[in-house]
């Protein structure tokens, strides 16, 4: 009867901290860069199209938005609630010539539950390790140790169908942070990721997110062609040159 009610018991437990736990994001629908504030905390100093907070604390939060634009600032304040274990996606619009902007909830997505990993088995008794063979490990000489759990080019295939499957830049910065956290990649399926993208801003962010996954760091230079701006490629080798 106790081993039945084990799983139960920790599915009881683990539940609890995954709803603590939550995500906030924020689109400009025209491409306007903006300046976010949270509970009178700014978010991003840079201004940008995109900005994501994770992790949240899920409840009540004050926000405050200045768009800057060619018909001059635009401001506004709101208060807005997020609900645990959600990652909750605003677009920010402005309106006219008013001077005023506001924030428009696009989506409010489920965060994947935590993955748990069985940890693995060992001969219950001493005299099976000596029926216990090891496979030394194998390694590819071209590159370092930085290419652990090395994604294929299926796997790339797939993640990049799956993000062209989604329409919210959000949601596929978040599905490409999931794909590429649990190995490393090559600078080259790292290019093929980022054309995946439209805002250049949210390329310079997974661009650096991916930096410490990179297999082949090397070549993270194959990636600047991508971007339009001078300042993104500057920023970029800046990040890498500090790490």
């Amino acid at each position: 009867m106790k081993k039945l009610l084990l799983p139960f018991l920790f599915v009881l437990l683990a539940l609890p901290v995954f709803a603590q736990t939550a995500v906030l994001t924020f689109t400009a629908e025209r491409g306007e860069v903006f300046h976010i504030q949270l509970d009178d905390r700014t978010v991003n100093h840079t201004a940008s199209n995109f900005v994501r907070i994770a992790p949240l604390r899920p409840g009540r939060h004050y926000v405050e938005v200045k768009i800057r634009t060619r018909q001059g600032v635009y401001q506004m304040g709101q208060r807005i609630v997020v609900p645990a274990g959600v990652e909750a996606n605003y677009g920010v619009r402005t309106v006219g010539r008013s001077g005023k902007a506001y924030l428009r909830l696009i989506s409010e997505v489920p965060l994947a539950p935590p993955i748990v990993r069985p940890l693995p088995r060992y001969p219950d008794r001493y005299d099976d390790y000596d029926r216990y063979d090891p496979v030394p490990p194998s390694y590819d000489d071209r590159y370092r140790g930085d290419c652990r759990n090395l994604m294929t080019g299926h796997e790339v295939d797939r993640l990049i169908q799956t993000m062209r499957s989604r329409d919210f830049e959000s949601t596929k910065l978040s599905i490409a942070r999931d794909a590429v956290r649990s190995g490393s990649i090559l600078a080259e399926d790292l290019k093929r990721v980022l054309q995946q993208f439209d805002y250049e801003t949210t390329r310079v962010e997974f661009a650096k997110y991916a930096y410490d996954y990179l297999c082949d760091k090397e070549h993270f230079y194959y990636i600047y062609d991508l971007f339009r701006f001078d300042s993104s490629v500057q920023e970029l080798e800046q990040y890498t040159g500090r790490r």
